[in-house]
C-alpha cells in the first residue's frame, strides 16, 4: 500500500496517536514517581526550574516559556507556593502586575532538583548519534506545530 493514499495516511496517524499516548503514559507515570520521591509533579517542576531560571516573572511569562495557558500556571504557581518553593509579589509601581520568585526552599530543590523526564532518558538520547537527536528535536517541534494549528471551520 502507498504510503500516499489515504488509508497509509490514516494508518501513520493511528500509529502517531498510539506513540503519542505511550510518551502521555511514560510522563504520567514519572510525575507519580516524583510525587512519591519528592513530593512535586513533573508540571510544578518545570514550572519552579523554568521560574528559577527566569528570575522573578509573571503568570503570562511563565506559561510562555513552558506552552501553558495561564489558568493552568496559576494553578501550578498556588500549588508551589502552598509548598513554599515559590512567592507571589506585587510590582510597587504598577500594583497589576505580580511576579512570581523562587523562596530559598525552591532554590535548595532547584539546586538537588530531580530530573523532570523518566530515569535513564538523558543517557538513552545522550547515546543517540548527533544527526538522529536533532532530527528527532526538528521531528517533535514539528509534531507539535501540526497540533496547534487550527482546522478550518467545520472539521473535525
Amino acid at each position: 500500500m502507498n504510503e500516499d493514499t489515504p488509508s497509509g495516511a490514516a494508518n501513520d496517524s493511528i500509529r502517531i496517536l498510539q506513540s503519542v499516548r505511550r510518551v502521555a503514559q511514560c510522563v504520567e507515570q514519572h510525575s507519580k514517581r516524583l510525587t512519591a520521591t519528592h513530593k512535586i509533579t513533573s508540571p510544578q517542576l518545570v514550572a519552579l526550574l523554568t521560574i528559577a531560571r527566569l528570575g522573578p516573572s509573571t503568570l503570562k511569562a511563565i506559561g510562555g516559556a513552558i506552552h501553558l495557558s495561564p489558568s493552568t500556571v496559576v494553578g501550578i504557581v498556588d500549588r508551589l507556593e502552598e509548598k513554599l518553593l515559590v512567592h507571589r509579589e506585587r510590582d510597587t509601581r504598577d500594583r497589576r502586575n505580580v511576579y512570581v520568585s523562587v523562596t530559598q526552599a525552591g532554590r535548595e530543590l532547584v539546586d538537588n532538583a530531580p530530573s523532570a523526564l523518566p530515569q535513564g532518558f538523558s543517557s538513552a538520547l545522550g547515546a543517540l548519534p548527533e544527526h538522529d537527536r536533532q532530527t528527532l528535536v526538528v521531528v517533535l517541534e514539528q509534531f507539535a506545530s501540526l497540533l496547534e494549528m487550527k482546522a478550518p471551520p467545520g472539521n473535525f
